[in-house]
């Protein structure tokens, strides 16, 4: 599947590449897959600023004991999240909602926020060479929820 062929070669780059933050991201963005770089550095034009960009899927390089799940494993997975600002859509729904507001109705609502809409498994082997996998880790698509 596409999706273990990007981590199986993101993991062999990795061991090539010395160059991995605590974080997880990388300094260099020799044919890795997207991450945090600059646009400069990919030899694009510059855009906006993420926190301008609409929603959207990012992703970084994670060893597995970064993750906070408890999981004693240096191997390190692609993790995707979802990113960016969500626009106030104006549909018959959020108009009716807006008269119900200024009527008092109904109680406030907030913003739609950006969230994955869809998520993917990860596989991976710990310390004890087990394989675990955790259901729902990465985002594999994103939407404005709310």
């Amino acid at each position: 599947p596409k999706g273990q062929s990007l981590l199986l070669r993101s993991l062999l780059l990795l061991k090539k590449d010395s160059s991995l933050h605590a974080v997880g991201t990388l300094n260099s963005p020799r044919g890795l897959p997207p991450g945090p770089f600059p646009a400069s550095a990919r030899g694009r034009p510059k855009r906006e600023r993420p926190e301008e960009q609409e929603c959207h899927l990012q992703s970084m390089l994670v060893r597995i004991k970064d993750l906070g799940l408890g999981y004693n494993s240096e191997e390190t997975i692609l993790f995707k999240y979802c990113t960016g600002s969500c626009s106030m859509v104006r549909t018959n729904h959020d108009l009716t909602l807006s008269v119900l507001l200024q009527k008092s109705e109904i109680s406030a609502l907030g913003d739609p926020c950006c969230r994955p809409t869809r998520y993917e498994n990860v596989a991976f082997l710990d310390d004890s060479n087990q394989w675990h996998e955790v259901e729902k880790l990465s985002a594999s698509s994103c939407g404005c929820v709310g």
